[in-house]
């Protein structure tokens, strides 16, 4: 009897010490495979993600002078550089110019901002009779790459009325900016037509980011059917003042907003934050 014992005791202990050994070398090689795997480098897959962060800050401002009535001489001119200087803008849209190319008397806007400021600039042309040219402007600290001038035409038959559309680098990506003077008498289904079309130059962009500054309307809900935001406009808000749009997109965010009056009217200003397409 106590020899059986014995032997079923012996028995217990040698399957107890079997039992441990299978269990420490199946913990060493459970060990041994996660640490090959943690060396193991995995398969980068590249992903387009946008940095939630902004990582360049600019202001962009706009005024129209469509319906400044007087002569505009140097003086006028020198003011708004020194605002434009003090406020820090960066790029300037301006709609309603009036050029009178080879007429000495005359003071060219375009070329005498760019000489004061020292910006690059960009003018598109709606209309040139009797030796007087107006349209729209772009100015820049930021190199413009490339610029082209869209008519209205296409919505408003005999329409003079055009929209300016510049690429710009930012910095932390491409910006399009677009200065635009809307047909003044437009209806609201045409000015409907019209920013279907600027909404339409936005989705073409890919990964740009599109400003509109102009005389655009004060209807929300067509802009934001549109995919644009709006820049608050200032308080009292005048007919004729600058509005700007600007893509409903969450690179671009809209960090303040302010006006300014001047002598050739009332410059509204936008801060916004712009963010980079980042790889994974």
């Amino acid at each position: 009897m106590l020899t059986q014992r014995t032997m079923y005791t012996s028995l217990i202990s040698f399957m107890t010490y079997l039992m441990k050994r299978i269990s420490v070398r199946a913990s060493i090689l459970a060990l041994v495979i996660l640490y090959l795997c943690s060396c193991t480098t995995p398969p980068k897959t590249e992903k387009e993600t946008v940095s939630k962060r902004p990582e360049i800050t600019i202001q962009v401002a706009s005024i129209n002078l469509a319906n400044f009535n007087k002569r505009i001489e140097r003086n006028n001119i020198i003011e708004l550089a020194k605002v434009l200087k003090n406020e820090q803008v960066e790029i300037l849209a301006v709609q309603g110019i009036s050029r009178y190319p080879g007429v000495a008397s005359r003071v060219d806007f375009v070329n005498e901002l760019s000489t004061k400021t020292e910006w690059s600039n960009v003018f598109g042309e709606m209309l040139n009779i009797s030796g007087k040219q107006t349209g729209n402007a772009v100015f820049s600290v930021y190199p413009i790459l490339s610029h082209q001038n869209i008519s209205w035409d296409m919505v408003i038959t005999k329409s003079f009325d055009a929209a300016l559309q510049a690429t710009i680098d930012a910095g932390a990506r491409p910006l399009t900016l677009i200065s635009t003077q809307l047909p003044p008498k437009a209806t609201a289904n045409e000015q409907a037509q019209c920013s279907k079309l600027l909404a339409a130059m936005n989705s073409e962009l890919k990964d740009q980011l599109a400003i509109v500054a102009g005389n655009m309307p004060t209807d929300e809900i067509m802009s934001s059917a549109n995919s644009f935001a709006v820049v608050p406009p200032p308080e009292p808000a005048k007919s004729t003042i600058s509005r700007i749009w600007y893509s409903a997109n969450t690179s671009i965010q809209l960090l303040a907003s302010r006006s300014v009056e001047t002598d050739l009217g009332t410059l509204v200003i936008a801060q916004f934050g712009l963010s980079r397409l980042q790889k994974q």
